[in-house]
Order: C-alpha cells, then structure tokens, then sequence
C-alpha cells in the first residue's frame, strides 16, 4: 500500500545533500548527526525554501533519493495551498513515487490479483470484494483520482472535450473514496485514518498543489503511462 513512510526511507546520501546545501545557504556546517538524530530538526531543515531550488537543478536530481525529491516539492506545493501537515505531504509524496511506475498504478495491492486502467472496473469490483479488498480498492481509487487530476490535469481536460469525465468526477470519487477509507478499521491499524480523512476534506486543494507541482516536474500536456 501507499503508506506516510517517505521520511523514513531517505538515505545517507540524501542527509548529505541536504546538510550540503543547506550549510551553504547558512555559510555554517550542518551536521548529519543532526539531521539523523532529531526528526523535528529534521522536518525543520527539509522545509527550507533552499532546498527545492537545489533539487531541480540537474545535480540535485541525480543525487537523492525519489522519496526525498518526491517530498520536498510536494511539502512545497501544498503549503502554497495552506496545507501544512507532514503526514499528509509524506503520503503524497509516496505515492507520486509509487505511481511513477505503471505497474502499481494500476493494482490496489501486491498480494490482490486485481489490474485495473478504469475506475468505473475498481467501482464494480467493490460488489464481489471482502471487507479488506473493498478497503483496499477504496483507497486505490481515491489514489487514482488524486494523481490523475493532479498530474495529469491538462489531458483529462482534453479528453472531457471528447465526453470523457472532468476535473469534478475525479474529485468527486476521491473525496467519496478517501471519506468511505477513513472510517475502516484497517484506516487505524495502518495509522492512516487522519491522512484519509484530510483527503477527503481538501481533495481539491491537493489536486491544485500537484496541478502547479506538475507543471515543474512532469509534462502536463503528455498522457498517463498507460493508454485509456
């Protein structure tokens, strides 16, 4: 599943560029104790408006990891949105990671056989799913919805030229989906129940925080790697 857990992955050599820059910014050496030690001298650091400067530039981004790119930009969006919890741009960021690959774009969870290029299939699946599957296609689709109208907002608008659904459908089944997730049990379990439930209130907020996030870092007027 997608889970808040970006933070929690980066690496040495991602410390070590953020202890880099950001000791040039200060003209002070930034110690990667520091930076390991202490997680909310960590976030603090991360929030430096130095940073996503300095991983848009072609060296910062041969040199991190995609969780630590992914989070930083999207940190950034989303409190140009006034959206300031991390949890929330973690989970984000964990997902434009996870669907930069086709694969889990399309499946709920590794261990379900289910591939699905269609929300309306993930909507009918719901009808002959367990309690867990209907959990886990429920996020899937809010997952869906939240990365398509994000990143892709240029070509659904195209496509609603066509008949195709708009920008409204997608937040309309993300809202709903996020909100239905929130409230399972599993939601808790996974300690994900907030982050759904904030989803579900200010979906559309983050849709135009990944709208001006794919604008930097995507090509907005491409389709999805998937045809449709």
């Amino acid at each position: 599943m997608v889970l808040a857990n970006c933070r929690a992955q980066f690496t040495a050599t991602d410390f070590d560029f953020v202890a880099n820059v950001l000791s040039k910014q200060a003209n002070q050496h930034i110690s990667l104790i520091e930076l390991l030690s202490d997680p909310e001298c960590r976030d603090e650091m991360l929030d430096h408006e130095a940073l996503p400067q300095a991983l848009l530039s072609r060296e910062g981004q041969v040199a991190v990891s995609q969780q630590l790119y992914f989070y930083v930009l999207t940190r950034t969006v989303l409190r140009r949105q006034g959206i300031e919890d991390r949890e929330l741009a973690d989970y984000i960021a964990a997902l434009l990671w996870q669907f930069s690959t086709t694969q889990r774009m399309q499946s709920p969870h590794e261990k379900l056989p289910h591939r699905f290029q269609y929300i309306a299939d993930m909507l009918a699946a719901l009808s002959s799913a367990s309690a867990a599957e209907a959990f886990l296609i429920r996020v899937h689709i809010g997952n869906y919805a939240l990365f398509l109208s994000g990143m892709f907002h240029a070509w659904i608008e195209r496509r609603q030229q066509r008949g195709a659904p708009d920008s409204s459908f997608y937040e309309q089944v993300g809202k709903s989906s996020f909100r239905t997730a929130a409230t399972h049990k599993l939601a808790y379990q996974l300690e994900l129940a907030q982050v759904y439930g904030q989803l579900a209130e200010g979906f559309r907020d983050a849709r135009l925080a990944l709208n001006e996030l794919a604008q930097t870092v995507w090509k907005p007027n491409d389709a999805p790697p998937f045809s449709l």
